[in-house]
């Protein structure tokens, strides 16, 4: 025998949800969410080392107020390298991309002073120019003289907001590491790649390449770096104030440079670019880098999850618990994820596993309530509507063809000798006649305004709402017929088989009739249905 349907449903549920969760997952579409979470437990992050070893050395406004408007000449640029000689590695997010017309002697003393220094980092972003995605880097002279290159292509996410690096990059191939990985290799001495050379500007097939991506170790309460401005750090800080320091040279002045959105920017400037890449410089030094959990392994572990928790949860909780422990479970969902980013250095995101958790228990309570409902208001052995349903129906209906002025009609059914059946056949095939019985009366009164019901033992009524007698008395009759023409052996029955006497009350309702009365209308007939021989349609005797 084949499950009906809400059955089968009931055993996928848990696939389905499941299946939604992959979907969300793989469309995207709660990312934004994902991004609050993360967010949020990010300005909770504080800084766990003392600001002691990053220092950026700030192109802020009070420096051009001093040194004049930007560009300075580059022989500023050389004096403040030649003053950090003693930093474990100096980072110049600064674009000297140009060379120096006017003065090419200045060019040639900054190389110098870069390569005095030794511990030089430049920096690598992709850009258009003429339609053509080129490599934007220091002209050559600086960067053979530099240690390194790294590049400063940070990810935007969906929302505009920073939140991810990759680790490598390069037009055509992975050439590059991270600006601030390249930084963290020179302070720790760690090995080292020379910079690449140029790609060719005829290389326009070339697509920018991009691997090992990772979460900015943002964090909220003070910044893991100091902040010294340029001019003081040219005139009035010692060289020894940078000894043992990772220094970044970057522009934190409004309108120049690079200021982006950040999970932590304090204002609609954003967070200025060298500012970012102190960030990560600490995390990569202090191994506080959170990684992402790659995409397919999200999906997968979301639509597990769901699984998982929603066959735990609709099999441990009551149905009146359902909805608040699924929410909780989504809840609990998001919490471990923040856990994971701040103490496991792990992102996995987990708004899709939450909200379909809060779906599926939506899903079950809502379903839980109509179950609860159906099993209150339908007789258990039959699956029609029961006797307290059945009058609750019948008294709005009752009011409701009074005051339109409609004919109301009540049907009563009684299997005729229902007891000498039980006596010859037994209790068990008593039940299954009933079950019968009640599957004729559904399939012969399928209208919306029809209302088989069990009464009680073998006794079933049939509400017909705006059918007036001479109506009600076919529908009757047609429904005699054919119980009698299914020919079901009944030896204890004066016709050998089962049939069935039924009473008829049909009228508009009047200010004096209540449920009651109509209901005793339709007895008496019945009455006099049996007294008549049994297997007969009788009407009310009572005037219209």
């Amino acid at each position: 025998m084949r499950a009906p349907l809400p059955a089968l449903l009931g055993k996928s549920l848990p696939l389905l949800f499941a299946l939604l969760g992959l979907l969300l997952a793989g469309s995207q579409a709660l990312d934004r969410l994902d991004y609050w979470l993360y967010d949020t437990a990010i300005r909770a992050k504080q800084s766990r080392e003392h600001a002691s070893d990053i220092i950026i050395v700030a192109v802020d406004e009070k420096s051009l107020g001093q040194l004049g408007r930007w560009p300075w000449p580059r022989e500023l640029h050389a004096q403040l390298l030649d003053k950090l000689q003693m930093a474990k590695a100096v980072g110049m997010d600064i674009v000297l991309a140009e060379p120096s017309l006017s003065q090419p002697e200045a060019d040639d003393a900054l190389t110098d002073a870069i390569r005095r220094n030794g511990r030089v980092v430049g920096p690598v972003f992709p850009e258009l120019q003429d339609g053509r995605l080129v490599e934007t880097r220091p002209i050559p002279p600086f960067a053979r003289a530099m240690r390194a290159l790294g590049h400063t292509d940070y990810e935007l996410d969906s929302d505009g907001v920073i939140r991810r690096v990759y680790l490598q990059a390069g037009l055509g191939s992975l050439r590059y590491d991270s600006f601030a990985k390249a930084v963290e290799a020179v302070a720790n001495h760690k090995p080292l790649h020379a910079p690449p050379p140029l790609v060719p500007p005829n290389a326009a097939h070339l697509l920018w390449q991009r691997d090992q991506i990772a979460m900015v170790p943002f964090a909220g309460g003070p910044r893991p770096y100091q902040v010294m401005s340029y001019i003081d750090a040219l005139n009035l800080a010692p060289p020894q104030a940078f000894a043992g320091k990772i220094v970044l040279i970057g522009a934190t002045a409004t309108g120049l440079g690079d200021a982006h959105s950040t999970p932590i920017s304090a204002n609609d400037r954003g967070l200025p670019g060298v500012e970012i890449n102190a960030f990560m410089v600490h995390g990569i030094a202090h191994e506080r880098l959170v990684r992402p959990l790659p995409f397919a392994w999200k999906i997968a572990i979301n639509g597990l999850l769901i699984l998982l928790l929603d066959l735990m949860l609709s099999r441990l909780c009551s149905a009146r618990n359902l909805l608040p422990v699924y929410a909780l479970a989504g809840a609990g969902a998001l919490l471990a994820s923040g856990v994971a980013m701040l103490w496991g250095q792990l992102w996995v995101g987990s708004s899709v596993t939450a909200v379909t958790l809060l779906l599926a228990g939506c899903v079950r309570y809502v379903g839980g309530q109509s179950r609860l409902f159906t099993l209150a208001t339908t007789d258990g052995l039959t699956g029609l509507t029961n006797r307290r349903y059945f009058d609750e129906v019948f008294s709005a209906a009752l009011q409701a063809h009074r005051e339109h002025n409609r004919p109301l009609a009540l049907l009563i059914l009684d299997l005729d000798n229902f007891k000498g059946y039980n006596d010859h056949y037994g209790h068990f095939a008593g039940d299954l006649i009933l079950k019968r019985l009640a599957k004729e009366l559904q399939a012969s009164f399928p209208d919306k305004e029809h209302l088989p019901a069990r009464l009680g033992g073998e006794e079933f009524g049939v509400l017909l709402q705006g059918q007036d007698l001479p109506c009600a008395i076919a529908q009757a009759e047609a429904f005699r017929r054919k119980l009698a023409a299914l020919e079901l052996p009944h030896q204890g029955n004066a016709h050998k088989i089962v049939t069935c006497s039924i009473g008829v009350a049909a009228r508009v309702p009047e200010i004096s009739d209540g449920t009651r009365t109509l209901f005793e209308d339709a007895d008496h007939a019945l009455y006099i249905a049996k007294r008549s021989g049994r297997n007969q349609v009788s009407p009310s005797p009572q005037p219209l």
